[in-house]
């Protein structure tokens, strides 16, 4: 049973009651919260905005603005704020520009008088991204937050001793990382790690703990064996969210920390839905949830965690299985990365905002141990002339600074790629398949960004990667591309149009008067003379030649 609830905490005694890993307690809290009350009685605006790194900093904030009955809004990411929609917003914390970093100490006692909050109180906003690619208010009343923290001291509290540290590798702004590693380690009685851990090297599991996780960090765990023998035996209980655990997953982190693993099924609208502790297990809808039955392709829950008794319909795609459910997918274009919803819709919108750009589309990447986003781009005119004078670096970082402020931080894509047409299949459809092999670290032939096409001759752009295979060990220290791939690209670049039914006989002219090095963009000139068969090639820039030469052919036998 919960002793500590959110209403009630600051008006409860046990002052010597630890709050903090670091030996803050609940009087030093209740002072803390006097000293920022104070401060945000002369703030004009209703909404506020908070963003604070320090999960402590963030939850005095918090309850102070509670106590002023002011309801906080919790962007995932600070960048959000800066969309001219919400620059409304009176911003406490660390934002980029803060209209208020911290209380002050000099506040009077009088703001110690502290009062129960109204459970009804219309008390957080949280955002996610909606079918329509924009951020999503979710209001949330003080209530909803109770009713999910006592959900999970129902369910899984039996096995957590009180005096155990929350630590977390997810974000206290995020509505998993909030409720369950601050807002239940609080009303517990239990301890809250005031930062995230930034990896595996920073998880002390000596410590008697329960951690607040990501399919991506766990996925790094498990895939770094030399860190197994060093996962301690402090760890009570891991919960993971985000993503769905991949079985192998699951399983190998159970075996190395010999614990419980508890995949968590939920968003930011309905909070948690369903939980498993075995990848054989079927989801158990938690207390307080129930599914709509029989399940017809969407799946529809009703929740205490939900402001409304009415049927909400989610984004996954589900099939019913006796009294549990199958998650079969998104039903929109929704992905997650590293546990936080991204919008492909709105993602390729805004890419799309830019002159530069054409189209665009998105392909979400496994690279190693975490996914990354890839941009697969078509550029305008004036994209490719800017591609071309001021080089790949600049137009991506202006690219970037075009997304800053319009998407979260984590959606603006890591790699980037430019392309003439988007890979297609036979039947003319693009497949994620083809989009990923754009980012292959062993490229066989640079990417072609345009093509000029005339009768007996062809112009290309095309992109140097660093990952194009040819630059590997040609040479170390100083890679360059080999003349020999020069000669044999100009030459599949000319079949199909150019050199139809012939073979090759000779070569003459060929010079290589300056290196092509990673990234670069060059220009291919083709030309051919029909009656002599001959093609002539240049690879140049705007004022270099780097390579030329004539490929000698002949008619097929």
């Amino acid at each position: 049973m919960l002793s500590h609830k959110l209403s009630v905490l600051l008006v409860s005694g046990h002052d010597d009651l630890l709050i903090t890993d670091d030996g803050i307690t609940l009087g030093r809290l209740k002072g803390d919260v006097a000293k920022a009350r104070g401060s945000i009685k002369g703030i004009p605006n209703t909404e506020i905005a908070l963003f604070h790194s320090d999960a402590y900093i963030f939850l005095v904030w918090l309850l102070a603005a509670w106590q002023e009955r002011r309801k906080v809004l919790v962007p995932v990411d600070k960048n959000i704020a800066i969309s001219p929609g919400f620059s409304s917003w009176f911003k406490l914390g660390e934002f980029d520009e803060p209209d208020l970093i911290g209380w002050d100490a000099s506040t009077q006692v009088d703001n110690s008088e502290f009062i129960e909050v109204d459970s009804s109180f219309d008390a957080l906003g949280v955002f996610t991204s909606g079918s329509t690619g924009e951020p999503v208010l979710i209001d949330k009343t003080l209530r909803q937050l109770e009713n999910e923290v006592d959900a999970l001291e129902f369910t899984f509290g039996e096995k957590i001793a009180k005096n155990v540290v929350f630590y977390r590798s997810v974000s206290h702004q995020h509505f998993f990382g909030m409720p369950f590693g601050v807002f239940w380690a609080v009303s517990r009685g239990s301890t809250l790690s005031r930062f995230a851990i930034k990896g595996g090297h920073e998880w002390n599991t000596l410590n008697q703990q329960v951690f607040i996780t990501s399919p991506s960090f766990l996925k790094s765990i498990a895939d770094t064996t030399a860190q197994h023998k060093n996962i301690g035996p402090g760890i009570q209980s891991i919960f993971s969210a985000g993503g769905i655990l991949e079985d192998s997953i699951f399983s190998t982190v159970n075996a190395i920390t010999k614990t419980r693993v508890v995949d968590i099924y939920g968003s930011s609208e309905t909070g948690h839905i369903a939980w498993r502790s075995s990848p054989a297990m079927p989801w158990q809808v938690q207390a307080g949830v129930e599914f709509k039955k029989p399940v017809e392709d969407v799946l529809q829950i009703k929740s205490k965690f939900c402001p409304s008794d009415d049927w909400f319909p989610t984004s996954d795609l589900a099939r019913q299985n006796g009294n549990s459910f199958e998650i079969l997918g998104r039903a929109d274009r929704i992905i997650k990365i590293e546990g936080t919803r991204v919008s492909l819709s709105q993602l390729v919108a805004s890419i799309k905002e830019s002159s530069f750009i054409e189209d665009c589309l998105i392909s979400d990447i496994e690279n190693g141990r975490r996914a990354q986003l890839g941009a697969v781009l078509k550029l305008s005119p004036i994209g490719l002339k800017t591609l071309e004078v001021d080089g790949r670096l600049r137009l991506i970082n202006s690219l970037k600074e075009l997304l800053r402020g319009k998407v979260n931080s984590i959606a603006i894509p890591r790699r980037w790629r430019f392309v003439e047409e988007f890979p297609k299949n036979s039947l003319g459809k693009v497949l994620k398949a083809g989009l990923d092999g754009l980012f292959s670290e062993k490229l066989k032939a640079p990417i072609i960004i345009s093509r000029q096409v005339e009768e007996n001759s062809i112009e290309l752009v095309l992109d140097m990667l660093k990952s194009l295979d040819c630059f590997n060990g040609h040479f170390d220290g100083f890679p360059i591309v080999p003349g020999v791939a020069l000669i044999e690209w100009a030459i599949t670049a000319a079949e199909g149009h150019l050199v139809k039914n012939q073979v090759f006989s000779g070569m003459s002219q060929v010079k290589f008067q300056k290196f092509i090095k990673p990234n670069q963009i060059i220009r291919l000139r083709l030309e051919l003379n029909p009656e002599a068969k001959n093609l002539k090639y240049q690879y140049h820039s705007s004022d270099t030649v780097y390579s030329s030469g004539i490929v000698k052919f002949r008619s097929a036998e």
